[in-house]
């Protein structure tokens, strides 16, 4: 404990005499406060030197262990005890007044949030964004995107944005449970709102859907498909054959992930039920299955590398463009 609170007094002071703000400097003091396992090298050189006897090298040892093995606990003080106590003391923002009413009411302007609005404005349809970041909130608008800094969970900020009056609630805020809570709140509250909202991953897209979201999308699927579709196309795949492969890909999914939710939801497993790893093996044998057809031309698995577009498709489409129907 000496040799700890000896390095926190002087690496405080060396931190404070560099200016650094008073979170971070005690984080830093707290980080370096033990010892290192340079520690036991120096023993060690000090020991076959004869610098030290070994009984002192080895009560040395110890203080060097018992100091390294309390470094979690100083990040736990520091994270519980002294974190809340900055931010307590950090004057809270008041949430911001929001002067348009929009079509769209959207809650998170992160690098979802920002896109969803970005297409939406250039399409002429007027936005409400909410933010609980202000910094976030702050560089929009330098980069002139609207937007407003609140909490979107709080009902009297959702009443001012004008949630009666949206035709559309989009949720794609970073905290989860939040979401799902938001949902549940907004289908209360506004039982005919259509909501869309962002999911994180397969579960949390069965817990937005569970919550009352009329659409919800996974974060990278797409942009997952995409770049497999790119790398089929580079592996030798004519681009239409790929496009027509994501696009299958897609098709099996969505005809059996209405399925695969129903079993979520009726299961009383907290994970993956067996009901539920047979679906999910099913829906891989489907979609392989589905590769090897070509619905459009029918032409042979064998020729999978290089099949042609039909006569329909013209080249000038770029390779990006999809198959009408598949």
């Amino acid at each position: 404990l000496a040799l700890i609170a000896g390095k926190a007094i002087i690496i405080y002071v060396l931190a404070r005499s560099f200016g650094i703000r008073s979170s971070a400097r005690w984080l830093v003091t707290l980080g370096l406060a033990q010892a290192g396992e340079f520690g036991f090298v120096l023993l060690s050189f000090s020991l076959q030197n004869n610098v030290i006897p070994a009984d002192l090298a080895e009560l040395l040892a110890l203080v060097v262990a018992i100091s390294m093995l309390l470094a979690p606990a100083l990040f736990i003080f520091f994270d519980k005890v002294l974190m809340p106590r900055f931010e307590a003391g950090q004057p809270q923002r008041e949430h911001d007044n929001i002067e348009e009413m929009g079509a769209v009411l959207i809650a998170g302007i992160g690098r979802f949030g920002q896109i969803v609005n970005r297409l939406l404005v250039a399409n002429g349809i007027k936005t409400v964004v909410l933010d609980h970041d202000a910094k976030q909130v702050d560089n929009l608008r330098q980069l002139e995107v609207k937007s407003y800094f609140g909490d979107a969970t709080r009902a009297e900020l959702l009443e001012t944005a004008g949630i009666e009056e949206v035709d559309l609630f989009v949720i794609a805020i970073d905290d989860r449970e939040r979401a799902v809570d938001l949902v549940r709140h907004i289908k209360q509250r506004c039982p005919n709102l259509a909501i869309l909202a962002r999911a994180f991953d397969q579960i949390h897209y069965y817990q937005l859907k569970q919550a009352g979201a009329e659409y919800v999308i996974k974060e990278t699927y797409h942009a997952a498909l995409d770049l497999g579709c790119e790398a089929l196309t580079r592996l030798g795949f004519h681009p239409f054959r790929a496009e027509q492969l994501k696009n299958t890909f897609i098709a099996v999914e969505n005809e059996t992930v209405e399925g695969m939710y129903q079993n979520w939801v009726t299961s009383t497993d907290s994970g993956m039920s067996p009901g539920y790893r047979e679906l999910f093996m099913q829906q891989e044998a489907a979609i392989r299955a589905a590769m090897q057809e070509d619905p459009g031309d029918h032409h042979s698995e064998h020729e999978r590398g290089r099949n042609s577009p039909p006569k329909s498709f013209s080249e000038d489409k770029g390779a990006t463009t999809s198959a009408d129907d598949d």
